[in-house]
């Protein structure tokens, strides 16, 4: 169904007085109004929210960037839309289908955009939910602003809060410096308890937010996550997205274990607090998945396939060669289960044209293949020239988009290696080599 919301002035008629007064020629028109044209080309450089929890209202200031024709659009399928401005004042809009066309000019120069507009909790872990917390992953940002959800997109983010209930905290993120994915933003509110975790080389502070109860699981999982998170420093460049980083439980629910990569306070769920591989799996999607982005749903493993790998060598790295044996040990039970009934092709040729909630990849087969992928090659070229190659990947593309053949490609470049073995026994083929 598509809604069109015209400016009430631009419908008035307009009549022509002649013979009165003193001759003059009487004031300037207008701006004449552009009509809700369909653009989602038009580029997005940054998003300011001010969400009221308790109104279940927000305000988004959207700076896009010079674009040469009309129109910008945004997906809004979970939002109610208010009211449309730019410095010139309101604009025409139309929300048709989940996605607001806003009449905007074409400009050389970057455009703000003030959207007011309410939210409503979602039940589906997609978008605001009853539990105080939002969930974006991997196309709900629309739920919660306007936005666009392809993973390519990179967006910096500010974000206020207010509403907040009395005798709760929120813990999100004033801001998002470098272009990140729309799904990352996020917010907490609960009764948390903030445990500093140490400072890295860097300077990066690291912290953990539980809830009441939850101290000692706490403590458990995150015992090593400094450390941790000062080893993917050094060992893989620069972290992005600002200087202070931590873990913080997510009330998801009984049996729901994981987490969230919602740099740079990522969600841990509540029954995960106590694992340290969860954690340091969350904390590397600062520098893969994140850091840099994945272009398409089909590169899901560049993302998690990637990670799952850090998370094993970041833990072997602080906790010695035991905790990593353990850790691969568990993983090869993962993979012999889920290859069972779950396996698939890990790299497809198209680009966004899978449903990654319904399609086979949205599984632990891509955690676990992409892993022993990563492992394959190490075997081959050796940790430290993987390594390094992986550095050369992020220092190129860190805050961009990427496919994975262009991990492959990095790494075959990089090393001097012919890795196809293992990109056709993992990521291309079915079972395990």
């Amino acid at each position: 169904m598509k809604h069109l919301f015209t400016l009430a002035w631009a419908s008035i008629p307009l009549f022509l007085l002649a013979g009165c007064g003193d001759g003059g020629e009487g004031p300037e028109p207008g701006p004449i109004p552009v009509a809700p044209t369909e653009n989602l080309d038009r580029d997005i450089l940054s998003t300011a929210l001010a969400l009221d929890v308790t109104a279940m209202t927000g305000e988004a200031t959207i700076d896009l960037a010079p674009a040469g024709k009309p129109g910008a659009s945004f997906e809004v399928a979970g939002l109610v839309i208010q009211s449309v401005e730019d410095a010139s004042g309101q604009l025409e809009y139309a929300v048709q289908d989940g996605r607001l066309d806003v009449g905007v000019k074409e400009s050389a120069e970057n455009t703000t955009l003030q959207i007011k507009y309410a939210f409503t909790t979602q039940k589906n872990f997609d978008g605001y939910l009853a539990e105080e917390l939002t969930f974006l992953w991997p196309r709900f940002c629309g739920n919660l602003f306007p936005c666009k959800s392809v993973p390519s997109e990179g967006v910096k983010f500010e974000m206020t809060l207010s509403g907040v209930p009395m005798g709760k905290d929120a813990v999100f993120p004033a801001e998002i410096p470098a272009d990140a994915p729309t799904y990352m933003p996020a917010f907490a509110l609960g009764e948390y308890t903030h445990v500093a975790l140490g400072t890295t080389t860097a300077g990066t502070k690291v912290s953990v937010y539980h809830l009441p109860g939850e101290e000692a699981a706490a403590t458990e999982g995150t015992k090593d996550l400094a450390a941790v998170f000062d080893w993917l420093e050094k060992t893989y460049g620069a972290y992005s997205f600002g200087g202070e980083v931590g873990s913080v439980s997510a009330k998801w629910g009984p049996g729901a274990y994981g987490g969230m990569e919602h740099h740079p306070y990522w969600h841990v769920g509540s029954d995960s607090m106590n694992d340290p591989v969860t954690h340091a799996h969350e904390a590397a999607h600062g520098w893969f998945g994140n850091g840099v982005r994945i272009a398409c749903w089909e590169d899901f493993v560049l993302s998690e396939g990637t990670v799952s790998y850090l998370a094993a060598r970041g833990l072997e790295a602080v906790g010695g060669t035991a905790v990593g044996e353990a850790i691969w040990s568990d993983y090869q039970t993962q993979l012999d289960a889920v290859i069972m009934e779950q396996d698939t092709v890990l790299m497809l040729d198209t680009c966004n044209t899978i449903d990654l909630i319904t399609h086979p990849l949205w599984s632990t087969v891509t955690y676990m293949k992409g892993a022993f992928f990563y492992r394959a090659v190490e075997a081959q070229v050796g940790r430290d020239k993987l390594d390094a190659a992986l550095a050369k990947f992020y220092g190129t593309f860190k805050n961009r988009a990427a496919r994975m053949q262009d991990m492959i490609d990095t790494i075959e470049a990089e090393t001097g290696a012919d890795i196809s073995v293992h990109v056709n026994g993992w990521l291309k083929g079915l079972g395990k080599p």
